[in-house]
């Protein structure tokens, strides 16, 4: 097994970031906005964005720098790479799509029938429908996780020319059956680095969430940064009431800009720290250094 330091991994990730950082934030950005297009705009991220995203991060571990051209030139990479995240995610994918059917359809038909005149028996199989899907959606969720634990290195595998899409999967898991102890902390680290980046918003959003809907005092909040937030509040408040609500608006949107900010930054230093703990296990030789990040 080799030993991989994941702070060090971190630290040289964050290092190119900060020198491809329009790029990779670029798109990212670019995934966000062409998802919100209906009907091909998830389809789009998912055949494109996202596999270039994978790749650019690859080329930046890989070569320490990128231009934008750079990854898109290879169209076969990206396909090969859209088509293994298409069969990882097929099985949990089709668990998850079905199970929320079922508890849409049960949340609908119980409404219904709960005012006919067997109205009972109605309630009664809408939530047997809404147990089986939500079974359904957590065995999907579970299956998810496995996959993307033990699946994360194939698009690494492909990249590099190392596998097919198929041989990916297969190198995948052993990789990470051999190194599950680095890979598990890895992947909790790259967790708590998102909900740390989610927080950087979240910070300016609780406390006025908290004011307006929980029944606390300020000073049972936690932070003096919320105290302070919540005194504007309260000085607006006997002033003129439409400007507390436009506060709390504002305040609200600020913190959704600072969690997209927050997500926008440590999404693709990850995008860079994968394919950095892939060289690293793999001996991988590259301008990153990965190779000198292992201890021993």
């Amino acid at each position: 097994m080799c030993e991989v330091s994941i702070r060090q991994l971190w630290g040289r990730a964050w290092y190119l970031f900060k020198g491809n950082w329009l790029l990779l934030v670029g798109l990212s950005f670019l995934s966000i906005i062409v998802s919100f297009i209906p009907f091909i705009g998830a389809l789009i991220v998912f055949i494109l964005l996202w596999p270039a995203l994978c790749r650019a991060g690859y080329l930046v571990a890989r070569q320490g720098h990128l231009s934008f051209g750079e990854v898109f030139r290879d169209t076969g990479h990206l396909r090969r790479v859209s088509a293994y995240y298409l069969i990882l995610g097929l099985i949990p994918g089709i668990l998850i799509g079905v199970g929320y059917i079922l508890v849409r359809h049960s949340a609908g038909a119980g409404l219904s029938e709960a005012y006919t005149e067997d109205g009972y028996g109605g309630m009664s199989g809408s939530m047997a429908f809404s147990g089986t899907g939500g079974i359904l959606v957590v065995a999907g969720l579970i299956i998810l996780f496995i996959l993307s634990l033990f699946g994360w290195a194939g698009p690494y595998a492909i990249l590099s020319g190392r596998a097919g899409i198929f041989s990916a999967i297969g190198q995948s898991f052993s990789l990470t059956a051999q190194n599950f102890g680095k890979v598990f902390v890895a992947f909790l680290s790259f967790i708590g680095l998102v909900i740390l980046g989610a927080m950087i918003g979240l910070l300016v959003v609780i406390p006025m969430v908290a004011y307006v809907f929980l029944p606390l005092e300020p000073v049972s909040l936690i932070g003096l940064a919320m105290v302070g937030l919540l005194v504007v509040i309260l000085m607006v408040e006997y002033v003129f009431w439409p400007l507390e609500l436009l506060s709390f608006i504002g305040l609200v949107i600020l913190g959704a800009i600072l969690c997209g900010v927050g997500l926008l930054v440590v999404v693709p230093v990850g995008y860079v720290f994968l394919p950095l703990l892939y060289m690293a296990l793999t001996d991988e030789e590259g301008v990153s250094h990965a190779k000198s990040l292992r201890l021993g």
